[in-house]
């Protein structure tokens, strides 16, 4: 008979060769095949069309007038409290008299773009703000309008989102609304 301090010696060999085993196999099958790795400062990178990076602020492009009306609404819904918006009144309309986004405690969490009604805040195509200092990660308004002019915007402005969320509009059958209209015209013509 053999000893059971044996057995247990013996499955724990095959099961470490095995495993060996089956990552050398791994190895050997990714040897010769060609990196993956991209060479980022060198080569830039694609971006998959849905991709949110970066916050910024837009600029419109017609009046050249900043889109932000200090309503304040992304400071309000924002859960970690990075934003602080400043409302200026003027007689046409409102701006955002500061603006400041402490980037480095944001969560990216895009409820600030959800909740934007004139789609001032977007979120970019661009992650590209590394730093040593934690001090350049707290944005002012006008670091927000140039890394909205730097790069390009992500798909996903707040009211495009919005749109999506909403239930979809009802279209009205032709027939229907053909029938009412030949059931309130007069019979035989008569006045």
């Amino acid at each position: 008979m053999s000893n059971p301090k044996s057995r247990g010696f013996f499955r724990e060999a095959v099961a470490l060769t095995s495993a060996v085993v089956r990552a050398m196999r791994i190895t050997g099958l990714n040897l010769f095949r060609k990196p993956v790795t991209v060479h980022y400062p060198e080569k830039p990178r694609v971006y998959p069309d849905r991709y949110r990076g970066l916050l910024a602020l837009t600029i419109d492009k017609e009046t050249g007038e900043e889109n932000c009306i200090g309503c304040r609404l992304c400071e309000f819904i924002c859960p970690p409290a990075v934003i602080k918006v400043e409302m200026l009144k003027a007689e046409k309309r409102n701006y955002a008299k500061t603006f400041t986004l402490e980037l480095y405690a944001c969560e990216f969490c895009e409820l600030c773009v959800q909740v934007c009604p004139t789609d001032a805040i977007v979120m970019t195509k661009s992650f590209d703000m590394a730093t040593s200092d934690r001090r350049t990660m707290l944005l002012d308004k006008d670091r927000l309008h140039a890394i909205g002019l730097q790069y390009e915007n992500s798909w996903g402005t707040g009211n495009r989102l919005r749109d999506m969320q909403a239930p979809p509009k009802k279209v009205a059958a032709p027939e229907a609304v053909e029938a009412p209209k030949a059931a309130s015209a007069p019979a035989g013509g008569e006045a």
